[in-house]
């Protein structure tokens, strides 16, 4: 994703894209969402339902620099039920954005593999700690 949102932004910048790209995701996985009839259901260390992951989440995303955040509840399980963080950033051509895509586009998805590895999984273990 990181690769991915660096190659939109230099499009923009070169011109071959002619306005800014918004790159969002809802609901991700484990890592930013708690449901525990859904995404998180049966966690290893019994964290289905625990609230932690998504408000880090969003609070990584948001120092990330993430262009919003959002945290909602529902998610397709019913009203308190689920917590999700939502995000976008903004490929708009400048380094700043570059420095943005970079960490919201690692951290993210990243999260989710900080999470199986807190809560046990020894396949998410093996890639931890993450480096950019």
């Amino acid at each position: 994703r990181e690769k991915a949102g660096l190659m939109f932004n230099k499009l923009v910048r070169e011109g071959k894209v002619k306005a800014p790209i918004v790159i969002g995701r809802d609901h991700l996985d484990c890592g930013s969402v708690a449901s525990p009839n859904r995404e998180t259901e049966g966690m290893l260390d019994g964290s289905d339902a625990v609230s932690d992951w998504p408000l880090l989440n969003l609070m990584s995303n948001t120092a990330g620099g993430a262009t919003w955040v959002s945290f909602h509840h529902g998610g397709g399980v019913g009203i308190g039920y689920s917590q999700h963080a939502g995000m976008v950033v903004v490929a708009d051509g400048t380094e700043r954005a570059d420095e943005c895509l970079r960490r919201v586009l690692f951290n993210d998805p990243a999260m989710g593999i900080y999470r199986h590895a807190d809560a046990g999984y020894e396949e998410a273990k093996k890639h931890y700690p993450l480096t950019p």
